[in-house]
């Protein structure tokens, strides 16, 4: 789109028009719909790019970046038991198969065997049905808000391209239009080009009112200004996990403030970098998650090791790029089996 229309050119709506769950085999087709300004010249674009480069050029420059060696829980011996039966050995390369870490799939079989009678220890049938139970046990799941003349205020956090904005605008759109709640927008991304006028564009075809906070006392004001709305989103700029001076700076947006702080990770994402997601952006008290691009996989494993790492509520998976319809409530039996289902 930007190479046919420009840089400034903003995606609105992307729909796969084939079904992301089980439609996974023959040709995909999708629908993209996007906005740009004909008003800007080719010579403001020039300038602003200019600019933009020799900011984080700057930047680059000036920061110094630190990895964080994310803490990890206790586990198990990560190797299968030399005693396994062919049955048991079978499941956990299937665990394996759907991006399930091998400490975690060496749990969920001990799991599994201390529940079965002995004799059944060579089923694989068997076993692969207490899997399903086992990892529905543990992934936690949440319901929607309940309002009740409460204000919830929400702000969704975590790296970048994870798709918090688009999340955001599925949200706001599903509950202001289906559910008839009062909802406002607020966002903190003024790093990204278009960052905030995307928000905008979004609110403005919802019928939401948006402010922008480009610093907490911003931020404080912002949420005075929307203090008669049910539900407040606040979108954030992604950050990286091994820049600390941004982990810094979001941690001051919200010192003072109280928000539900939800952790956005795509579904795409590697287990040890879930480790260390987790562990730089625990920082701020992260109480729900949010997996996002299911429709970019065809492993689920990290949803189970999210919620094991995280240790709170799944609360939505997104499936696509559409507003509102790509997103859904998260359910623990269903994960489950999109998790293992296909394994």
């Amino acid at each position: 789109m930007r190479q046919e229309f420009g840089r400034d050119a903003v995606i609105l709506h992307t729909a796969q028009k084939k079904p992301w769950l089980w439609g996974r085999f023959g040709p995909r087709r999708y629908e993209v719909v996007g906005a740009f300004d004909p008003n800007i010249s080719s010579s403001s674009r020039r300038n602003d790019r200019d600019g933009v480069n020799s900011a984080n050029a700057s930047t680059r420059a000036g920061v110094q970046r630190q990895t964080v060696e994310p803490s990890r829980p206790p586990t198990a011996d990560t190797r299968p038991d030399p005693a396994w039966s062919e049955a048991m050995l079978k499941v956990y390369s299937r665990l394996i198969r759907v991006d399930i870490p091998r400490d975690l799939a060496v749990n969920l079989i001990k799991e599994v065997l201390s529940k079965l009678p002995k004799e059944e220890w060579n089923n694989e049938a068997r076993l692969w049905e207490g899997l399903n139970k086992a990892a529905a046990g543990r992934i936690k799941s949440c319901e929607p808000w309940e309002f009740n003349g409460k204000q919830h205020v929400v702000a969704l956090i975590g790296p970048t391209g994870v798709g918090k904005t688009t999340t955001i605008a599925k949200l706001a759109a599903n509950f202001s239009l289906v559910a008839g709640r009062k909802v406002g927008l607020i966002t903190l991304d003024t790093y990204r080009i278009a960052a905030v006028e995307q928000l905008k564009t979004y609110a403005e075809i919802i019928g939401l009112p948006v402010q922008v906070a480009y610093s907490p006392k911003e931020l404080k004001e912002a949420l005075r200004k929307l203090q008669d709305k049910d539900l407040i989103l606040i979108d954030t700029a992604g950050r990286s996990q091994n820049n600390q001076l941004h982990m810094a700076e979001l941690r001051n947006f919200f010192e003072g403030v109280e928000a539900e702080i939800h952790l956005v990770i795509s579904a795409t994402t590697k287990p040890r970098d879930v480790d260390e997601i987790i562990s730089v952006f625990g920082q701020l008290p992260i109480n729900r998650v949010i997996v996002t691009k299911l429709d970019e996989t065809s492993a689920y494993g990290v949803l189970l090791h999210t919620c094991e790492r995280a240790r709170v509520p799944i609360a939505f998976v997104t499936t696509g790029q559409g507003v509102p319809e790509d997103i859904e409530v998260a359910d623990g039996q269903r994960i489950a089996q999109l998790i293992l289902g296909d394994a």
